[in-house]
């Protein structure tokens, strides 16, 4: 059984080191990076991304931003799913404040000040070189990108579709950036959901790695192959 990761909101592969430094290495994983060309509506990215998962068996995570992304791709009921995984993800908008994304500023100077990042994103006991990593990839994130990524964001709407396939949730309890309300809409949306909650910020997979790696290897090992 492979594991695909679809990454958050930076689109890149450079945050799951922590998470892949701590899963079996027996595991075959796949981490794809999101398309920076074209729209970025999630239907869109996962009419680009559907032919590159193969026809083996796989389970497909979703970190945050691509949570919605896995389950688009989920409802194309591709051949060699399995399962899902949504880590710190949500299938309606986190926060009611993207819908006027528009019309606010971006100060990426902000968006990368150490305080901010672990008191919003990471925590006070995140790494110097976490902290780090997170701001490189917020600051090499072009504007363009990041504006339209957040905008549809805050554009999703609750579920009218139902996933039949096993899936898991990866809750983080001290998540400051998804609502409540957004983090139970995958409830709404998955008929076969198991929750865990994991003592973390939003960004669980970099700060809880071994924990996640178990509850995903553990989800993984339940599923049937054939």
């Amino acid at each position: 059984m492979r594991l695909v990761l679809l990454p958050g909101l930076n689109g890149s592969t450079t945050l799951f080191g922590p998470l892949l430094a701590n899963l079996h290495p027996a595991l075959e994983v796949l981490a794809l990076e999101l398309p920076t060309q074209g729209n970025q509506t999630h239907k869109y990215l996962a009419d680009l991304l559907l032919c590159r998962l193969g026809n083996t068996p796989y389970v497909l995570l979703g970190e945050s931003f691509s949570g919605p992304l896995a389950y688009q791709l989920a409802l194309c009921q591709p051949p060699g799913l399995r399962g899902v995984i949504f880590a710190a993800s949500f299938l309606s908008s986190p926060q009611p404040l993207l819908q006027l994304i528009n019309y606010l500023p971006l100060p990426r100077w902000l968006l990368r000040q150490r305080t901010l990042l672990n008191l919003f994103c990471l925590s006070s006991q995140a790494s110097s070189e976490l902290t780090q990593l997170l701001g490189e990839e917020i600051q090499k994130l072009p504007a363009r990108l990041l504006r339209e990524r957040l905008h549809n964001l805050g554009q999703l709407q609750k579920p009218e579709l139902h996933l039949e396939l096993p899936a898991l949730h990866l809750l983080a309890s001290h998540d400051r950036l998804v609502t409540r309300k957004a983090q139970v809409s995958l409830q709404a949306g998955c008929t076969q959901l198991t929750e865990i909650t994991l003592t973390g910020p939003h960004f669980l997979l970099q700060t809880q790695p071994q924990a996640c790696a178990t509850a995903i290897q553990s989800f993984i090992t339940g599923l049937p192959v054939d």
